[in-house]
């Protein structure tokens, strides 16, 4: 029995810890923006290491339709898809958009339809990469007719019935059929609504206010959207942002202030019915309509009572609010239009630390936020592709582009989630090898590949291990060995580079063995057992496990 959800926020743009990734799946929604005619839609791809190879698939088709060949760290190409490519009709469409890279990637949606200098249909979208997907999410209650009452809007598209509610549009993100249960509320009554979608294809829907909930068998992406949002100005612009699962909650958020926005207002989904949400500890009355208002437009702190999803709108601008355990150590902007604002956030002790790229950025630019141990800064950047990093405690980086009389943007793309000392770090990279090798041989096997033996000496690198890694049933060689002189054990990176330091260390209940024939270290790759490490004798052939270490990320 499903309980009664209190789900009465909008929309999700990009939360994650991280945003990169190696598998993407993504479409373009109908963007009518007031019936312009000349939409550009087009994807943004960024690489993180050197050498990337990326295929795209679109509508349905088994080989590549577009190719980017030998993408270079920190340089971006541009895919253009034709307004064909937007996905218009309530139905079942093969339009969804597939991306394969050979490395680490991250890919920036953008739509826009110009009609004058000041009324312009534009919005921008983090697709998330695959790992960041799932089978629960939470589908806010999309009342239109509520959204426009609340900010005092004339509905110019009343005669058109298709423009009366929001849409879902889900992605089948796997190559199998996936079931798929919709369960709605209708007069405080479950109602369960069964269907498939066949492998990569998409199907999309109304989202009236009954929806409550998605829940799948396999992983899909979700999106939700509105062809012609109405403004203040009697135009309109179209809305897409990406919903992630249950699991992207929080409870502390800090609110940011939107230069430009004079009306805007909170809404919330939570699995709780009974969440509330709280500002100097005075809890906030939802509306009539469910949305909670501040007490002023400066950036602010916000509690909910349990985990839940924050969302800053305005009219045309709807903004994720990245919960504050998900602040990470590093963000990339991809701007839009020739107006680049980030509005950056960190502790007002470590905002010193905090640079755009090679600059620190300058102490005037903060200004403390009351009440709170947070500062903010509003930066400007004059290139199209800019890093916002730290060196100490975690920051969260929200990008806000302007085109004519329209504001859009959301968060910026994570890239690390821990800070670092010397720049925004690109993750490393581990090869598992296809041939089972001795210890001895699969040290030579990853200095042949040009990488170290793969050394988690931290808790950091083995949780990137963790993600990266293809289960299988075997075991895998790493770059741990014990001294024959000392019994102590060492990493051993590479034929020519060792180090006796060993801090960090996960072995297996038992582990290590006091045996003098098993001097070399192992880790099972199945993933069962916290890829827990144990001793093995180094004749035993083994997979070996390689590593490309982490690396200054640089534009």
């Amino acid at each position: 029995m499903f309980a009664i959800l209190l789900t009465v926020s909008l929309f999700s743009q990009g939360l994650t810890i991280v945003g990169h990734g190696k598998s993407f799946i993504t479409a373009f929604p109908e963007n009518l923006g007031f019936f312009y005619r000349n939409t550009s839609n087009s994807l943004r791809v960024t690489a993180l290491h050197d050498n990337t190879f990326v295929d795209i698939f679109f509508n349905g088709s088994s080989t590549p339709t577009k190719k980017i060949l030998n993408l270079m760290l920190g340089k971006t190409e541009t895919v253009v898809f034709p307004k064909s490519a937007e996905v218009y009709q309530l139905n079942y469409s093969t339009q969804s958009i597939r991306i394969n890279s050979t490395k680490n990637i991250v890919v920036h949606s953008v739509s826009s339809a110009n009609f004058t200098i000041n009324t312009i249909s534009a919005q921008t979208n983090v697709v998330q990469p695959n790992a960041n997907l799932g089978i629960n999410y939470l589908i806010p209650s999309l009342n239109y007719t509520n959204f426009l009452t609340t900010f005092g809007i004339s509905q110019s598209t009343s005669s058109f019935t298709r423009y009366d509610s929001f849409r879902l549009i889900i992605i089948n993100a796997e190559d199998t059929e996936n079931n798929i249960t919709i369960v709605k509320n209708i007069s405080d009554k479950i109602q369960l609504v069964n269907f498939t979608i066949p492998s990569y294809q998409l199907i999309q829907l109304q989202a009236d206010d009954s929806m409550m909930m998605v829940k799948t068998s396999h992983k899909i992406a979700v999106l939700l959207t509105h062809p012609c949002l109405d403004k203040t100005n009697c135009s309109c612009s179209m809305i897409v942002n990406q919903i992630l699962p249950v699991r992207f909650q929080g409870q502390n958020f800090v609110v940011p202030h939107i230069q430009g926005i004079t009306q805007r207002q909170l809404v919330m989904t939570s699995n709780d019915e009974a969440s509330s949400l709280s500002q100097n500890n005075t809890e906030l009355t939802p509306s009539s309509s469910g949305y909670l208002s501040l007490s002023d437009l400066n950036t602010q702190y916000v509690t909910a009572s349990s985990d839940v999803s924050l969302r800053l709108i305005s009219p045309g601008l709807f903004i994720e609010l990245i919960p504050e355990h998900m602040f990470a150590g590093c963000y990339l902007l991809p701007f839009y239009s020739n107006s680049k604002l980030a509005v950056v956030i960190a502790k007002t002790d470590s905002t010193a630390q905090v640079s755009l790229g090679s600059n620190t950025i300058d102490t005037s630019a903060w200004s403390e936020i009351s009440n709170t141990q947070y500062s903010k800064a509003e930066i400007t950047s004059s290139d199209p592709l800019a890093l916002i990093w730290t060196t100490s405690s975690k920051i969260v980086v929200y990008i806000v582009d302007k085109s004519g009389d329209t504001i859009f943007g959301g968060p910026a793309i994570p890239i690390n989630e821990q800070p670092a000392p010397n720049g925004c770090m690109i993750p490393g990279e581990f090869v598992v090898g296809y041939q089972l090798l001795k210890w001895t041989e699969s040290l030579a096997y990853c200095t042949k590949l040009e990488r170290e033996f793969a050394c988690p000496i931290n808790k950091y690198i083995q949780i990137e291990f963790t993600k990266q890694v293809n289960k299988t049933n075997v075991e895998g060689w790493i770059g741990l060995r014990q001294s024959l002189m000392t019994t102590e054990w060492y990493w051993q990176t590479s034929a020519t580079s060792a180090s006796s330091s060993v801090d960090y260390v996960n072995w297996a209940n038992g582990q290590p063995r006091a045996n003098k024939l098993e001097i070399c270290a192992s880790l099972s790759l199945n993933g069962k057992d916290d890829f827990k490490w144990k001793t093995a004798r180094c004749c035993k052939k083994k997979l070996p496990v390689c590593y490309k270490p982490p690396k200054i990320f640089i534009l």
